[in-house]
């Protein structure tokens, strides 16, 4: 099962648990003390943003590795970066 179709919580590796204790000001950090997150956690979140980094970033999506966790932030800001730039052009 993966984070991304599983309803039962799955354990957060050490970069989850790190992006749930800063985001948002903290908003998230009961879910890193938890040590796990489930669909509904991600569900009630309501921010899009939390729950494509909590499911990019994680084991069941072979992020493995605390570098290729960075890899994937900084592709994904690139992504945004572009996206800003075409909305200023407008």
């Amino acid at each position: 099962m993966t984070m991304t179709t599983s309803r039962s919580p799955v354990a957060l590796n050490a970069w989850q648990k790190e992006i749930a204790r800063s985001y948002g000001g903290g908003d998230y950090a009961y879910l890193a003390e938890k040590g796990e997150i489930g669909a509904p956690d991600l569900d009630d979140s309501g921010d899009t943003l939390f729950r494509f980094l909590m499911i990019e970033l994680a084991d069941s999506e072979d992020c493995d590795t605390l570098d290729e966790a960075i890899r994937r932030c900084e592709n994904a800001r690139q992504q945004l970066d572009d996206a800003i730039s075409v909305l200023q052009a407008l």
